[in-house]
């Protein structure tokens, strides 16, 4: 990846000379001239003429960060090895790969590397020079941009953007024909990004900051709950009641549930020792009794932690996951997972995420490289945390990789946009969202608290009519999507009996996220049920959908329709997301949305792998394909709709559907479905 300092200096002491002046393609340079022996690899996109202009001539002798990625092998064959290892009937069921396994999966043929060294090699870039990534993923050198020009039979320029940007390419390169099978792309190359996307980043900070800001109602003191409030303060006891779930009884080693936590949102060892004993005393936990911490990159995990800079203050998001969750599978424990230090938590001064995180779970990930992107994202449209960090309060040490072990089941109440990251960032992020499952981890997502969209921040076509605004990363197939429910009574007429069964629908108070992904086509397991509601309910709704993938977020060719019928459909399922009983800061609150629903399924999955751990069978992984085979397992959710962009959203209906997915667990159906494999 080219350095931004480098695209600067390019910039400022060559593009301001010819401002005036940009150069033609008919300029005076003398065409290469491309030998038989070698094709096109990559060239410029034909749209990027109408904003980009090609300036100054890069001079031969300006270094640049050669990176060469090479073509991973199996990146398909993955996906078809995680649906062999999560099918019941294969004989590879439940055989999870290591990390060590999976790099050496995904690693290009050791024939690759060797053939593009060669190569480079016999171009005259010699061996001392080249040096191959620890995941084997790509071959980096520094060399003069003239070298790189005969190399690649290109010709660097520095490009202005009209928003008055710059960034550096060639409009096409070309390699021999023997290598073009093993190469998948090169850094610098025919790449242009825009670096004035500052309204694009603010709506970023903000799609994250509203999915982790749950819908609270701060009440005036404890309520006492008790068997008959269930419709009034979720508690576990009324979860239990619900779904059928028992109580936990076990706690394997190892089998602890992980809580990802970020954007400056802090657990209290204060708050949890006061709620579990004021609302839990029969669960006995004792006093003292906390999450085990994995900081990742200079995080600061509990409130009462020091923090001479920056002000802490409790979250509610985690408030809500662990007093949520914990109640239901203890004695087993929990696992925070907290990112980033406080600079960066306190500032917002990032627009990517989740890498760290990935990062510091798998150590491959740190450099790897797909879908024409390597490593942490170092441009403003995608720009993750930096390390070391040299801001006030930063931390000081190398980026993480691989210093802890992901959990078996991972709950995650965030999420953002698709429209407002890159496409490759995505692509990349669900692509080890998928080695994970590999390994036996089970991501699960909340889907987002807006419907289809928040009104009047959808993306838009250029008449200015909207589409929908899916969100990401549930709209990644290899995560477990959870939408929300709430629990109403049938009838107020008559006195609430205990436990009573409540009438379980879609969430009212806020619209349950869900709709169908512009960048990720739908995945077999769900065809299905999902292209049912389509043709079926999907024709009743006031507006239609397309087909086709808008990339990047670009909707121009979009003709008529709000949403792609063609994209991976979410939620997978639903739990309750409204009216939990929290305590924050040492006051009591009811809070909503998916960040709830979540956890919930979090913790009946975690239960299940007791279950599992108990019987000596392996833990679920990827539980997505048994999940959709079998929809006798879930209650049925069929009233309501999620609402956004201005519309009415989707309509819950028999079946799936995409406000609250396959529906709600029956944890007993579910637990014998899922023990039985």
């Amino acid at each position: 990846m080219l350095g931004n300092s480098l695209v600067v200096a390019l910039a400022a002491g060559l593009a301001l000379e010819v401002v005036a002046n940009p150069v033609t393609r008919t300029g005076a340079l003398k065409q290469r001239e491309i030998p038989s022996t070698h094709a096109l690899h990559e060239r410029h996109a034909p749209h990027w003429g109408q904003k980009w202009t090609k300036r100054s001539k890069v001079p031969a002798n300006v270094m640049l960060p050669v990176r060469i990625g090479l073509k991973q092998n199996n990146l398909l064959a993955g996906h078809h090895k995680l649906m062999d290892l999560s099918d019941p009937e294969s004989a590879n069921y439940g055989k999870h790969m290591t990390p060590e396994e999976v790099i050496d999966f995904f690693a290009p043929h050791e024939s690759s590397v060797d053939t593009v060294r060669d190569w480079l090699h016999s171009s005259g870039i010699s061996a001392e020079r080249i040096t191959l990534s620890a995941n084997k993923q790509w071959l980096q050198f520094d060399a003069k941009t003239g070298e790189v020009e005969e190399l690649m039979f290109a010709d660097f320029y520095v490009w202005e953007h009209s928003d008055g940007s710059s960034d550096m390419s060639t409009e096409s390169y070309h390699l021999p024909s023997k290598i073009q099978e093993h190469v998948d792309y090169i850094t610098p190359g025919t790449r242009l990004r825009s670096r004035a996307h500052a309204a694009k980043e603010k709506k970023m900070k903000r799609s994250f900051k509203n999915d982790v800001r749950p819908f609270i109602t701060e009440l005036p003191g404890f309520p006492n709950p008790n068997s008959t409030t269930c419709s009034l303060y979720v508690t576990a006891e009324c979860t239990r009641s619900q779904y059928n779930i028992p109580k936990g009884t076990t706690k394997f080693p190892g089998n602890e549930l992980g809580i990802f936590e970020s954007l400056d949102d802090h657990y209290s060892k204060k708050d949890l020792d006061v709620f579990f004993k004021t609302l839990y005393p029969d669960l006995n936990v004792p006093t003292g009794t906390y999450p085990e911490e994995r900081l990742i990159d200079g995080a600061i995990g509990a409130i009462e932690t020091p923090s001479p800079i920056y002000p802490l203050e409790v979250g509610l998001e985690s408030s809500l996951d662990f007093d949520s969750a914990w109640p239901l599978i203890w004695p087993q424990g929990t696992v925070l997972f907290q990112t980033d230090d406080e600079y960066y938590e306190y500032t917002l001064n990032f627009t990517g995420f989740w890498n760290t995180f990935l990062d510091a779970i798998d150590g491959s990930y740190c450099n790897y490289a797909a879908f024409g992107e390597k490593g942490d994202c170092t441009k403003p449209e995608c720009l993750d945390p930096q390390y070391p960090d040299k801001n006030p309060g930063g931390y000081t040490g190398k980026l993480q990789c691989g210093v802890y072990k992901p959990t078996n089941v991972i709950s995650i109440s965030y999420g953002g946009g698709e429209a407002d990251l890159p496409d490759y960032y995505m692509q990349r992020q669900c692509a080890e969202w998928m080695k994970l499952a590999l390994q036996g981890t089970t991501t699960v997502i909340s889907s987002g608290d807006s419907g289809v969209g928040d009104n009047g921040d959808c993306p838009t076509k250029p008449d200015g009519s909207e589409v929908f605004y899916p969100d990401f990363a549930s709209s990644c197939p290899y995560v477990l999507s959870v939408g929300s429910t709430e629990w109403d009574r049938y009838s107020n007429s008559t006195p609430p009996t205990p436990y009573e069964k409540l009438n379980e629908v879609a969430t009212a108070r806020f619209p349950s996220g869900g709709g169908f992904s512009n960048i990720f086509p739908q995945p077999p397991w769900q065809a299905l049920e999902v292209n049912k509601y389509v043709e079926t309910v999907g024709k009743t709704l006031p507006f239609s959908s397309y087909a086709q993938f808008p990339h990047n977020a670009d909707f121009s060719h979009v003709g008529k329709g709000v949403y792609n019928r063609l994209g991976r459909a979410y939620p997978d399922v639903a739990s309750v997301g409204d009216r939990q009983l929290v305590l924050g800061g040492g006051d009591w609150y009811l809070i909503g949305g998916t960040s709830l629903s979540a956890p919930v399924w979090g913790a009946v999955l975690t239960l299940i792998n007791e279950e599992r751990l108990k019987a000596h069978k392996p833990t679920l992984g990827f539980v997505n394909p048994i999940l959709y085979a079998h929809p006798e397992v879930f209650n049925d959710v069929t009233v309501g709709s999620n609402p956004g962009c201005d519309t009415v959203g989707f309509k819950a209906s028999k079946g799936w559907d995409p406000v609250t997915g396959l529906g709600s667990p029956n944890f007993a159906k579910l637990s014998k479905l899922l023990n039985s494999i």
